[in-house]
């Protein structure tokens, strides 16, 4: 059950179980390097996901003069029994609730990584187009105030865990600049796509410094000022990918906690929901 979230975890788990089942006499199927650094990052690293090799019968082999460190499934102990429980368990994962989001998160942070990666390439790959459209959301932008002036704003695309390249923006506003100030910003960055996947609800912007955190209603606070939304004199924005209820429209009322980013003045989210 612990694995079912870990997308990739539970697909590379089927591919070699599924490929052991279909050459059992293949040493490569059986035999997986423990340093790999793919292997690492989605199989060993994640909770339960190694436990389920070993109980294939696979066993940990280290070697003092080659270096080596891996697990190895012996022709002798393949065991098709096993085999059809392990796949047939990998397979409901692949059903399960857990592992569906999983899924939609990864696809969505692919889509950050392209759009990071187009922020980072901002001259080499988009077209004339794409940057006369860029650069007309930029020239609806105040002015930036000087330094020591206004409040700096951060804005990640997707998980800070996920270290985006090209994913974090920042930039000053004044108090009494306006949300729709900060999405012309955000187009100007990374392109109008953004807006229309927030506008949508496909995705969300999300402020930060409020705990929970919940998205923030873009279209009906477009207009007001980054005072009143609690981004000043500190500004922390996330693009996150939207959950059901609030893609399909849900309205939400919580307690209002906050961090202590937030300035005098700050709706709470009473007013906000």
């Amino acid at each position: 059950n612990r694995v079912k979230p870990h997308v990739m975890a539970v697909d590379t788990l089927l591919r070699v179980l599924l490929s052991v089942r279909s050459s059992p006499d293949n040493i490569k199927f059986r035999t997986i390097d423990r340093t790999n650094a793919n292997y690492v990052q989605y199989v060993r690293d994640v909770p339960g996901a190694e436990d389920l090799l070993l109980a294939m019968n696979y066993r940990r082999h280290n070697y003092a003069t080659s270096g080596k460190n891996e697990l190895r499934l012996e022709r002798h102990l393949v065991d098709d029994a096993l085999l059809y429980l392990g796949i047939s368990a990998l397979e409901q994962m692949r059903e399960s609730e857990e592992y569906k989001t999983g899924k939609k998160l990864r696809a969505f942070h692919v889509e950050m990584r392209r759009i990071g990666k187009g922020q980072k390439e901002l001259h080499q790959n988009l077209t004339e187009g794409e940057m006369e459209v860029r650069l007309q959301y930029l020239t609806k932008c105040p002015k930036e105030p000087p330094v020591g002036r206004g409040a700096i704003v951060n804005v990640q695309l997707g998980d800070e865990r996920d270290k985006i390249e090209g994913g974090l923006a920042s930039r000053r506003f004044d108090g009494d600049d306006t949300l729709a100030d900060v999405l012309n910003w955000l187009c100007g960055c990374y392109g109008d796509e953004l807006l229309e996947k927030l506008r949508s609800r496909e995705w969300c912007l999300c402020d930060l410094n409020r705990y929970p955190i919940l998205p923030l209603h873009v279209e009906k606070h477009e207009k007001k000022t980054l005072q009143y939304l609690g981004l000043f004199p500190s500004g922390k924005l996330g693009i996150r990918l939207s959950d059901d209820s609030w893609r399909d429209g849900d309205e939400i009322m919580m307690d209002d906690i906050h961090g202590s980013a937030r300035g005098l003045g700050a709706a709470s989210r009473s007013m906000l929901y």
